[in-house]
């Protein structure tokens, strides 16, 4: 199960940062420089852009210096302690990459994204580079001006030099609405029988005692209209039985 963004999630979220306006490096957006070969492409102008945007409740944003290694302390600073430093990634968090750092290939600036989910043994990151033009959110690290990036779990953490703070950001309740989404009900209806749906997916029962375990485990009945439970079997994703 995704913790936070799936990937195509992510890149509807990046695909968000690159319509917004930002400025050309020399110029500046709250604090930070803007990108260079295109207006997206420096990482603490798209880690800024997310805070500004989705943080949640009374949180200051943090005034980069310029160097990604330094975003996670300075965000941390800029709230007074509200928010602690971590080794290990979290479904949302900032993170910082420390400069030279051979696993990622980065210079005296470091780097800085964020983490927007965690999909089994992959960590799902939106990231910008400065200095790098826009290629697709897929791009190479030629053209990796912003990107979706999948990491591997086990080693994007601080024993290669990341360092992550967890947010708390309105991606939450998305994240609260969609387990709503896929909560498991039984759905019935005058000469249609019983049902179990959940996320969208129609599942059939195939013995009568089924329904009642399900009940008995705390699972709600909602009793619909004939019509309705036809609607709702034909447009469901898939059908099991």
């Amino acid at each position: 199960m995704v913790s936070g963004l799936t990937k195509n999630e992510s890149k509807d979220l990046m695909n968000k940062y690159l319509s917004t306006p930002l400025p050309m490096s020399p110029g500046t957006w709250y604090g930070t420089m803007g990108g260079w070969p295109d207006a997206h492409s420096n990482c603490t102008l798209f880690s800024q852009w997310f805070l500004k945007n989705y943080t949640k409740g009374n949180v200051s944003l943090a005034m980069p210096s310029g160097y990604g290694y330094e975003m996670v302390d300075k965000f941390i600073a800029a709230n007074g302690g509200k928010f602690s430093k971590s080794g290990t990634p979290q479904a949302i968090s900032l993170f910082s990459i420390s400069p030279y750092n051979g696993s990622y290939g980065t210079e005296f600036a470091g780097h800085t994204g964020i983490v927007l989910g965690i999909d089994g043994d992959t960590v799902i990151t939106g990231e910008a580079n400065y200095g790098a033009p826009y290629g697709g959110l897929d791009a190479d690290h030629s053209k990796n001006g912003t990107v979706v990036m999948s990491r591997s779990l086990s080693t994007f953490n601080s024993s290669t030099g990341v360092t992550f703070v967890h947010l708390e950001t309105t991606l939450d309740d998305n994240d609260k609405k969609k387990e709503e989404e896929e909560e498991m009900i039984t759905i019935s209806a005058p000469q249609r029988g019983i049902a179990l749906m959940q996320g969208g997916v129609f599942l059939s029962f195939l013995d009568s005692k089924d329904a009642q375990n399900a009940w008995n485990a705390g699972i709600k009945n909602v009793e619909l209209a004939t019509k309705t439970f036809d609607l709702w079997q034909k447009e469901s994703r898939t059908v099991k039985s």
